[in-house]
């Protein structure tokens, strides 16, 4: 008569919790009779265990990589996105805000001479610089406006000066300035500007005798401070005057 023997059969179950995954195994006894299933039931509980501990580590690296999938790595924003300007260096104002004070246009002197009447105005930079941090760019051109009654057949000459001692003569025009958009009617441009903050000077000489009065003007200048409206001492005539019977 064989021995008595007791050998469990093993269930096996795997459960996720949360992250984890986790094991349970639940046995139930088998009565045998026979010494001869000795060995194979150590076996069997040995190949049982193995398999099971198999099971249990192949199931965890599976959800490692699932969890690897499902949540991607963030990617890094790059500078361009974060501020365009930063990497690009790209200017966004090409050209500035309109400063009617940039320059200081002075009239310094009305005079008659050999019959005729002069006029010479000054421009100087209020303060020099790249057109950065309230800093005024050098002045490229200006022009004016005149009052209605002035007869612009009547400029008998023009000049522009660096030291208002030696002068360089042009000839006159009435007429729109396209290389800026801030004044669009007809002026009378100076095509001579500034450096730094040293004086440029401007001559007009008319054959009539005009007065002074608030005439409107523009400056043209670089990138950074643009161009802008303004006025200033210019030619005209005040309320009622006839310039041609003075």
């Amino acid at each position: 008569m064989g021995i008595p023997l007791f050998i469990y059969k093993y269930s096996v179950y795997f459960y996720p919790v949360g992250n984890e995954r986790f094991i349970s195994v639940n046995r139930t006894p088998i009565f045998l009779e026979s010494k001869m299933y000795t060995m194979k039931t150590i076996r069997l509980n040995s190949l049982i265990a193995i398999l099971s501990i198999a099971a249990f580590v192949s199931c965890s690296k599976d959800v490692q990589r699932n969890d690897n999938t499902a949540q991607p790595a963030e990617k890094a924003t790059p500078a361009a996105a974060v501020d365009g300007n930063a990497t690009t260096g790209r200017n966004t104002a090409p050209s500035g805000p309109c400063n009617s004070n940039a320059y200081i246009i002075t009239l310094e002197s009305r005079s008659q001479v050999n019959g005729a009447w002069e006029w010479v105005w000054s421009v100087q930079n209020s303060n020099p610089g790249n057109g950065s941090n309230g800093t005024v760019q050098d002045l490229s051109h200006w022009g004016m406006q005149f009052g209605p009654c002035v007869n612009v057949t009547s400029i008998s000459g023009a000049a522009y000066s660096a030291d208002g001692v030696n002068w360089t003569s042009f000839a006159p025009a009435y007429q729109a300035d396209g290389s800026q958009a801030c004044m669009s009617t007809p002026v009378l441009k100076f095509d001579y500007g500034t450096t730094g903050g040293a004086k440029s000077y401007y001559k007009l000489v008319f054959n009539t005798n005009y007065s002074e009065v608030s005439a409107p003007g523009y400056y043209k200048s670089g990138n950074n401070t643009g161009c802008c409206t303004f006025n200033f001492t210019g030619v005209g005539c005040t309320e009622g005057e006839n310039p041609d019977i003075r």
